[in-house]
């Protein structure tokens, strides 16, 4: 039963982040058990939608839209949406990302085990087990502190802004210095004057990385 909710809850949470039901029940499938029961698929599809559904009303509910909108919009072009040349570089983004993501769940099963390892550490986190998520968050605010490093990596931003911000259609190969960034709205938080916009971005995706595997 524990199990079954479990996967629910997975589903739900993608299907709510991402407006994918259907991805946030593969998604379950895939990291909850080795067996998925098929009775559970109704379930998980039905409270995805539902929870999708919802999450994108609630903001026409509050006053924050007008209407439901696409969660991350697009700029294409009806009748030249992309050039072929561009398929290549497709194809290596998503070589790219996968790696990553099998670095990334190598790196979360090293620190796992390391800290399984440490006995007296591991029986002293069982016993208090809201220490380590203190711990981790306490860790992570520091580090992400705005006035701090946080003002290298667009610490101010939350993590829906920062992932609009990665979203807006800039070029920056042609503004690598930040003072010839013509930035507006929440992109202005990637400012900085003593680094290349391309140092804040790298240091953004490798502490997001190891602090991501650390939680």
């Amino acid at each position: 039963r524990n199990t079954e909710m479990l996967a629910a809850a997975c589903a739900v949470g993608v299907g709510c982040c991402f407006a994918a039901p259907i991805g946030g029940v593969l998604f379950s499938i895939e990291v909850t058990s080795t067996f998925f029961a098929v009775r559970n698929y109704w379930r998980g599809f039905l409270a995805a939608t539902v929870s999708a559904f919802f999450f994108r009303l609630l903001p026409v509910w509050t006053g924050d839209e007008e209407t439901i909108t696409a969660l991350f919009k697009t700029r294409f072009r009806f009748e030249f949406p992309f050039n072929l040349q561009e398929l290549p570089a497709f194809a290596v983004v998503g070589i790219a990302c996968g790696l990553g993501g099998a670095l990334f769940v190598y790196l979360n099963r090293l620190i796992v085990q390391f800290i399984r390892n440490q006995k007296t550490v591991n029986k002293f986190l069982m016993k208090k087990r809201l220490l380590y998520p203190v711990l981790v968050t306490v860790l992570i605010s520091t580090l992400t502190f705005p006035p701090g490093l946080g003002q290298f990596m667009a610490g101010k931003l939350t993590q829906a802004e920062t992932l609009e911000t990665l979203f807006d259609n800039w070029t920056w190969t042609k503004h690598g210095i930040a003072e010839e960034f013509d930035y507006i709205g929440h992109s202005q938080a990637w400012i900085h004057p003593q680094v290349n916009v391309f140092v804040t971005l790298g240091l953004f995706v490798f502490m997001k990385f190891w602090m991501s595997a650390l939680a």
